[in-house]
């Protein structure tokens, strides 16, 4: 079994993050609305199953218009491609933010 690592800390430091698409078009329009923390479907780390998410390792900032459009497009690695040229944007988004994280320590 998958241990799931869990870290409200980090998740709200997270939230506090500007959105690592800042600056990609999203369809013709920039970030718009709230930071949302979304986990990643393909995680750089530990695992991801049916009715669970990845742990909280694998959180990357996203403002909500950038956060629709990634799962409108159906999914990420795909999302980031088209944005980046980068699919594996999102993965090396994530273990930066993870290690910077003043609580990356600190799991629940």
């Amino acid at each position: 079994m998958t241990k799931r690592y869990a870290n409200k800390k980090h998740l709200s430091w997270i939230h506090d993050q500007p959105c690592i698409l800042e600056g990609y078009p999203a369809e013709n329009y920039g970030c718009a609305g709230d930071i949302q923390a979304h986990h990643l479907m393909k995680p750089w780390t530990g695992a991801r199953g049916m009715s669970l998410k990845a742990n909280d390792k694998n959180l990357v900032p996203l403002c909500e218009q950038h956060h629709r459009l990634l799962h409108k497009h159906g999914g990420e690695v795909r999302y980031f491609q088209i944005l980046t040229g980068r699919g594996q944007f999102g993965k090396t988004a994530a273990q930066m933010f993870w290690l910077q994280s003043p609580h990356w320590e600190e799991m629940e």
